[in-house]
């Protein structure tokens, strides 16, 4: 490492919502474990600041962050690209890590298609993690993509990217993407120790012992599907097993709350509608016998899927895309056509009447996925192409 007290890298990342304040702390970790000096461009707004504080409070004391934001509130320079931009030449970083290439991926595609560059300071020094590159699974269609695809093209042209991390492994090894460069797989990642102890957590949830407990994990977005699982759970009879357990800061439509509430005073789920800390999600999902993926024409990895691999929970998911195809290809569940509640409850009540031996063929199969997309993985997955072009000695 070179001596002057600049940092090495500028994280942006201006939300925290959903998983961005654990990737933003395991990146982080990561590149602190390296050996990087490191500051952060976020928003500085009370709440905000305080959520990252908390999160990562062994390193926020020695971590600078610059604010994306001006005196007004407003993106400095009046745009995220721009922020980018001014917050690395404040810092006075060698290099740019985005948390979430999506926050400015589409509009610079868009505009270098038409000979309109990022600002010029951020030109070879640009790296993140590209979660929903919808352009590179197809292309052609719709015609936005082409836009897209060409406007990237340039930007890849003319090196403005360092390194690129996609978490599809599948379109990671398309052969476009080998030949392309500047491209590398990072697992969605997990930490921590998952095998609770079911009745404990049970006990501590007040979630009946002699239930089949189904986990919906996450924000309410209606691309989630929660909306199919309690209605698949509306068609079970009263004196079914099948239970309901719904977690995370959700925030939902009236008719949606009512009838969740309507559920639990049936006695057949339990709403947890708040931020869950990692100690509680642990402890959720040791609660759980399987975990629903009923995901809307939902793009791209999930979190959740790691953390029900992990610990050992089969899932029932929606059969289309990258999670679809994990599940197929690793054994890690039952699928259902997707938006079909019917088939989502039929899945449900197949999942609770595998026998003993049939649970942990699919646990074995749960757990080494798990190990694929390890923390130890992520951080090595990580920091490999830095290595390897000699960006550990900044």
């Amino acid at each position: 490492m070179s001596d002057n007290r600049n940092p090495d890298l500028l994280i942006f990342e201006p939300q925290i919502a959903g998983h961005r304040l654990t990737w933003l702390q395991y990146i982080t970790e990561d590149f602190l474990h390296a050996g990087y000096r490191v500051a952060w461009a976020i928003d500085s707004r009370n709440g905000a600041k305080r959520a990252i504080q908390e999160r990562l409070a062994s390193a926020f004391d020695d971590i600078e962050a610059i604010s994306v934001l001006d005196e007004k509130n407003g993106w400095r320079g009046g745009s995220k690209i721009n922020a980018i931009a001014e917050c690395l030449e404040l810092s006075g970083a060698k290099h740019v890590f985005v948390n979430e290439l999506d926050e400015v991926a589409s509009n610079i595609f868009r505009k270098a298609a038409v000979g309109v560059y990022p600002p010029e300071n951020l030109k070879g020094r640009l790296s993140g993690v590209y979660f929903r590159p919808r352009f590179l699974t197809d292309p052609v269609w719709p015609p936005g993509n082409m836009i897209k695809a060409a406007g990237f093209r340039k930007l890849l042209e003319q090196e403005w990217f360092e390194n690129i991390y996609l978490v599809d492994e599948y379109l990671m090894a398309s052969s476009r993407i080998r030949s392309a460069g500047h491209f590398h797989f990072l697992p969605d990642p997990w930490s921590g120790e998952y095998f609770c102890s079911s009745p404990n957590a049970r006990r501590d949830l007040q979630i009946p012992a002699d239930k089949f407990v189904f986990l919906h994990y996450g924000i309410g977005d209606r691309r989630k599907g929660l909306h199919l699982a309690a209605a698949a759970m509306e068609k079970t009879p009263s004196d079914s097993r099948l239970f309901l357990l719904c977690a995370g800061q959700i925030d939902l439509e009236h008719s949606l709350l009512n009838h969740i509430a309507a559920l639990e005073k049936k006695g057949k789920a339990r709403l947890i509608n708040r931020y869950v800390s990692d100690e509680e999600e642990r402890m959720i999902f040791a609660a759980t016998d399987a975990v629903l993926l009923p995901y809307i024409h939902h793009y791209g990895s999930s979190g959740v899927l790691s953390r029900a691999a992990a610990a050992g929970k089969l899932v029932i998911a929606s059969d289309e895309g990258l999670l679809a195809r994990r599940v197929r290809d690793h054994g890690l569940g039952l699928l259902f056509p997707t938006n079909d509640v019917p088939a989502l409850q039929q899945r449900m009540t197949e999942a609770a009447a595998l026998s003993r031996e049939q649970r942990a063929g699919y646990q074995e199969k749960l757990l080494h996925y798990a190990g694929t997309c390890s923390r130890k993985n992520f951080r090595q997955a990580l920091i490999a192409p830095w290595v390897r072009t000699g960006k550990t000695d900044m």
